[in-house]
């Protein structure tokens, strides 16, 4: 079968859609790859111009290898909204940080109970990743993942508050026990007063840890989403979003669609305008292929 040129036009307005992707338990698969099936899907669809980024928890760096091969061209949305990055040249076009001050009570609220912070900074040139010494089994993971990518960010420090006057902190992260983590939430919030957005959610690659992440107010997805689209020149088009998570529903609340796997949490289903196949089944791509690719002649 040979491909047909796409008409976006038939059955659309004309505003333009705009797709954007979770990644973990949305494009990725539960051992956080991107399959052959899927990159192949995707770039199939990004060649015949389908406007399609990533919003994601994750940073930059991590995203330059797990999506490695894939032609995504629009800037993508990391840690959760914090930095509206060009992916290929890593420049933030936008953030959304903490204050010296936040980050120190966070620091100080996690040490308190128990826990230590990792944190995510930008220092005007350059992201890095500090942390120290004595971390729990989560945070060990975090860090570890970091380096088995190669992650360029990462730097060890005897104490990581000596940075948190000197860099813009994008997120300070650390890992509580499951049945810890309300607790967490609730000092972290009693102590902040309204200064960050403090979100735990249980970590899928680390059974029985939730990662705590406090950020800033306004670093989060649906904002994030929408100033991408302005930055792109489609603030008008029709938003499409996929998510998984907790972390997505920001963007769920913003968009136009909303699309979730079937091993989406239920508030993320109960949401949702549509729901594919599960993420290990490719189950967004595929859906991708069937709504938005091009249709087939023999």
């Amino acid at each position: 079968m040979t491909a047909a040129p796409v008409d976006r036009t038939a059955g659309q307005d004309d505003r333009g859609d705009l797709h954007v992707c979770d990644l973990d338990g949305t494009l990725l698969r539960s051992d956080a790859t991107l399959s052959p099936f899927a990159r192949d899907g995707l770039n199939q669809l990004l060649d015949a111009g389908l406007a399609l980024t990533v919003a994601s928890a994750r940073s930059a760096a991590a995203m330059a290898t797990l999506l490695a091969g894939l032609r995504l061209r629009l800037p993508v949305v990391e840690l959760n909204g914090a930095f509206l990055t060009d992916l290929a040249t890593g420049r933030h076009l936008a953030h959304r940080t903490l204050d010296a001050d936040a980050t120190l009570v966070a620091i100080d609220t996690l040490e308190a109970l128990g826990t230590q912070a990792v944190l995510t900074t930008w220092d005007g040139a350059a992201d890095h990743v500090h942390f120290g010494e004595g971390l729990n089994a989560g945070a060990t993971w975090y860090i570890d993942e970091k380096r088995a990518y190669g992650d360029p960010r990462l730097r060890p420090r005897a104490d990581v508050r000596a940075v948190a006057r000197a860099e813009h902190t994008a997120a300070v992260i650390a890992f509580v026990p499951d049945d810890r983590a309300d607790r967490a939430v609730a000092e972290l919030e009693k102590r902040l007063h309204g200064k960050a957005a403090v979100l735990a959610a249980a970590n899928r690659y680390v059974p029985g840890w939730s990662e705590v992440q406090v950020a800033h107010p306004e670093a989060e997805k649906g904002r994030a989403v929408r100033n991408l689209a302005e930055a792109v020149g489609m603030a008008d088009a029709r938003l499409t979003v996929y998510g998984d998570h907790l972390n997505d529903l920001p963007m769920f609340s913003v968009a136009d669609r909303r699309v979730a796997p079937v091993n989406a949490h239920p508030d993320v289903l109960a949401r949702a305008t549509a729901v594919t196949a599960a993420n290990d089944e490719d189950g967004v791509v595929r859906h991708l292929l069937r709504e938005e690719g091009p249709p087939c002649s023999s």
